[in-house]
């Protein structure tokens, strides 16, 4: 089973792409006014050569927009209005989904996401192809090709990278990076016999 690229796309009811400023985009595609000089002779426009190589693979050819949902502004968000159907389809698909957070203590230098990944291969003892996509703030979501592989990754349970913590949970829909509170803590805890212990809770 292929796993689709979802990078750009939120399959959850009343997201938006507002991560980036709509108003410079709209500003950028208006038309720029030209002072009247008068009379101008057209402007023909010449194609450009098609290669050898784009005649054979068909990489010059364009790509229409028509099919695309039309966007719509509300307030200060951009948003896209999808299918019930759509919905449904990408509600279904998160299913075999996980979302975690990494927790580094003070001082650890923050992954990158080839880090992780480098990590959870040899973590993970699964057959499956498996990808992941950071969310922001720490949290990532991994998409996985069945759902006996996401079983299998999550009765781990949390996984210690050496340094930080990955600490997995099930998908849910509306999902708010920005709303979500640590409820786990590290602390240390010395007994009697100076025997230090690392707990989690």
């Amino acid at each position: 089973m292929n796993i689709p690229d979802f990078s750009l796309t939120y399959f959850e009811r009343g997201a938006s792409a507002a991560m980036f400023d709509w108003q410079s985009e709209l500003m950028a595609s208006a038309p720029i006014p030209v002072a009247d000089r008068g009379s101008t002779p057209p402007v023909q426009v010449v194609p450009s050569p098609v290669s050898f190589a784009q005649a054979l693979t068909g990489t010059n050819k364009t790509v229409s927009n028509d099919n695309l949902p039309i966007p719509y502004i509300q307030g200060e968000t951009l948003g896209v209005k999808i299918t019930e159907d759509f919905y449904e389809h990408g509600r279904i698909f998160c299913k075999t989904n996980l979302r975690g957070r990494i927790v580094l203590n003070k001082g650890d230098k923050p992954y990158t996401t080839k880090d992780i990944e480098s990590k959870l291969q040899k973590l993970w003892k699964i057959g499956g192809a498996w990808r992941m996509l950071s969310l922001g703030r720490g949290f990532y979501e991994f998409f996985f090709s069945n759902e006996t592989n996401m079983r299998t990754v999550w009765s781990v349970g949390t996984m210690n990278l050496k340094p930080g913590l990955l600490r997995l949970f099930e998908w849910s829909k509306d999902f708010n990076m920005h709303t979500q509170r640590n409820t786990h803590a590290q602390v240390w805890i010395l007994l009697e016999q100076r025997v230090f212990l690392k707990i989690t809770s």
